[in-house]
């Protein structure tokens, strides 16, 4: 602007000297018309170029003046996400904890861990010295205190680190290979004396005797009260002859179980085939109370007694085993028979009726009985 005003004070001086001058000269009017019509627009056009001059000059001016430069931001720390929840209250700096040594995981980098310490160390050269910066908030204080005592670690000797570190259970041992013992089982006696009984049974049905008596031994080795394996065994002994060896183990086995009448019967009938019927009578008279409910000892029992004449008594023994089994006519028969030699001959004719009208007689027994219903008429 001062080089505008100048040019205007410097034309307007030379205007007025113009104008003196004109007037102590002649007075010519064509000739200062035309110089002052020629002046005005050079002086017009000369102010407008100076105008836009000076614009485009101020307008450079202010395209070259540098801007301010804008405030450095400093670097983010590791830890900016604790700075961002400013409404909770302060934490406090952590109790010393013990740092967990780097080497706890195998998945972290070697050169990962620097990087806590070169973002605390980038905290005091983010500020600008124009003007301070805020004081930073107590989570981010707290946090950055936390990776000071990390970045503290990681310059710790190895030893060190493994003191602080925190103590840790032990790790398992590999567990020893699983021993796999075999154990036998303990299958019970009577399991056991009836998986030798079956055994033996069928050694008999192939004609292995031998092998079979083997097998009932070892049955009354495991259960010595095992009933069935006693009674096979003594009769295979009794058809051997050897009536002895049978007799000695059915009066074991009484002895183990006395009154048991299977035993008893079969004792019994070792006695009558050795004659000693009253033997015999002595041993199912014992039993007789365990043989209540068996129709054949009562009928065994009657027939013994009935042999030794004691009618009375096979009377009620051939009666009691007759309600056990009604369609016995072998039993009718010794009934009768009983029955008539205690002079009781109406009751005997019935009890032979019954006998035929079993239907169970053999003809020859048939005839027999016909024969004393003929003569009790």
């Amino acid at each position: 602007m001062s080089l505008i005003n100048r040019m205007l004070q410097d034309l307007e001086a030379r205007r007025a000297g113009d104008q003196d001058e004109a007037l102590s000269k002649d007075v010519r009017p064509l000739p200062a018309a035309r110089e002052t019509n020629w002046l005005r627009p050079v002086v017009l056009m000369a102010l407008g170029a100076a105008v836009v001059v000076a614009g485009f000059m101020l307008w450079t001016e202010m395209q070259e003046q540098p801007a301010s430069p804008p405030a450095p931001v400093p670097k983010p720390i590791a830890v900016a996400p604790v700075a961002t929840q400013p409404a909770q209250p302060p934490v406090q700096p952590a109790p010393e904890e013990p740092v967990p040594a780097p080497v706890a995981s195998a998945a972290t980098p070697a050169s990962a861990p620097a990087a806590p310490v070169e973002a605390v160390k980038a905290v005091p050269e983010a500020k600008p010295e124009s003007a301070p910066a805020p004081a930073a908030p107590k989570p981010e204080a707290a946090a950055i205190e936390r990776e000071l005592k990390v970045a503290t670690s990681l310059s710790m000797p190895r030893e060190a680190q493994q003191e602080s570190a925190p103590t840790r259970p032990a790790r398992k041992e590999a567990a020893a290979p699983a021993v796999i013992e075999k154990k036998v089982r303990n299958v019970p006696a009577k399991e056991r004396a009836d998986g030798e009984y079956r055994k033996a049974l069928g050694l008999l049905n192939q004609g292995r005797q031998q092998e079979a008596l083997a097998g009932f031994a070892a049955a009354l080795q495991a259960d010595p009260v095992h009933v069935n394996a006693r009674l096979a065994m003594a009769s295979l002994l009794a058809d051997q002859q050897r009536s002895a060896d049978a007799h000695a183990l059915l009066e074991e086995g009484l002895g183990l179980l006395p009154g048991q009448p299977q035993l008893a019967m079969r004792l019994a009938r070792l006695q009558i085939d050795r004659g000693d019927l009253r033997g015999a009578a002595d041993i199912l008279q014992k039993a007789r109370a365990g043989g209540s409910g068996n129709a054949e000892y009562h009928a065994l029992h009657a027939a013994v007694l009935q042999r030794l004449t004691f009618h009375k008594e096979a009377v009620a023994e051939y009666q009691a085993a007759l309600r056990l089994a009604p369609q016995a006519g072998v039993w009718w028969m010794g009934l009768g028979i009983s029955l008539e030699a205690d002079g009781r001959g109406a009751d005997a004719r019935e009890a032979y009726q019954k006998a035929r009208a079993s239907g169970s007689l053999s003809a020859e027994l048939d005839r027999f009985v016909e024969q004393k219903v003929r003569q009790l008429q």
